[in-house]
């Protein structure tokens, strides 16, 4: 099978499509044959720099290595012992620098659920890390509920697009920012206010924000405190929040990690097939190798709206 792997840190050239065995699953483990996978800041990240200096030890790759996150795909093979899954189920779910691969070998308690047949598996593949790092600083961690006003930065990027979701199906009451060519993509989600952060300064139009989540700059998350009201809320999934900050002016901040159980992510297919959460996919590339490396100067260009996903064959 066809697998990306990396032997050093750089350019897109870096990466090389290599040939390896095709997995055997243990007693405890699945195959699972790839659908489609997201291209997501961590791979472009550490494919250019290596491992965030902060990854915990259990999880930082080490040379050589594969790339990418979320996956979907059908279970092609089972472990003897494997009871959560059978052959054909389709699938979704995490395998952290692992799915730049015709197949994946996962554990059998991996964060992985099946998903009903007749979803497309294409805008699935992209769904678990930017849903997972939304949840987590919407819901677990900011705790957004009906009736609160809620400030998301980033609103129509990966992660953006869903917390806005995430947030509407709260029953928040959500202001969000982007580019002006972004407005009526964020509307369609669901925000009540966008606010264009290139011409527009939000400190001077929003306040008694219950929760803002900050999926952009630090500086964006050093502005954002005083619009905050007291006993409100902050999380950031790129800068560390200042908790003197926080503290001072009565409010919370969370420095919110992208993981989910595999009960959340089963509520959030709910919510998926039930309409309430979509996956908007701005562009598809194939499986190949000079149409991975475009995938990634693509996303590094910046202005992302929705997911760039890799689809595999068949």
């Amino acid at each position: 099978m066809k697998k990306i792997m990396l032997n050093q840190y750089g350019d897109v050239d870096v990466m090389k499509m290599v040939e390896v065995d095709l997995p055997k699953p243990a007693a405890n483990q699945i195959v699972v044959k790839t659908a489609a996978i997201g291209v997501n800041d961590p791979d472009v990240v550490i494919r250019a720099n290596g491992p965030f200096p902060t990854m915990p030890k259990e999880i930082k790759p080490t040379l050589p290595h594969s790339l990418g996150e979320d996956f979907s795909g059908v279970v092609t093979d089972i472990g003897k012992d494997v009871t959560r899954f059978e052959v054909g189920d389709h699938v979704i779910g995490m395998s952290f620098m692992n799915t730049y691969s015709e197949y994946i070998l996962l554990d059998d308690s991996a964060v992985v659920t099946t998903v009903p047949k007749d979803l497309d598996l294409v805008p699935l593949g992209g769904l678990y890390l930017g849903v997972a790092t939304a949840y987590a600083a919407t819901i677990r961690d900011g705790q957004a509920k009906s009736g609160q006003k809620v400030l998301i930065h980033g609103a129509a990027g990966g992660v953006g697009s869903k917390a806005v979701q995430l947030a509407k199906s709260a029953g928040a009451y959500v202001i969000a920012t982007g580019t002006a060519k972004q407005a009526d993509y964020m509307k369609q989600l669901g925000a009540d206010e966008t606010i264009d952060y290139q011409t527009q300064d939000f400190t001077k139009l929003v306040s008694d924000v219950d929760l803002v989540v900050n999926l952009t700059s630090p500086k964006t998350l050093a502005d954002s405190y005083q619009v905050i009201k007291k006993g409100g809320r902050v999380t950031s999934v790129n800068a560390v929040v200042d908790q003197e900050e926080t503290k001072r002016r009565g409010i919370t901040g969370t420095y919110s990690k992208g993981f989910m159980t595999v009960e959340e992510l089963k509520d959030v297919i709910d919510l998926y097939t039930q309409g309430k959460l979509d996956v908007r996919v701005d562009k598809t590339y194939p499986f190949e190798l000079e149409s991975i490396k475009q995938a990634h100067r693509d996303f590094q260009a910046g202005g992302n709206t929705g997911k760039k996903i890799i689809v595999f064959k068949d």
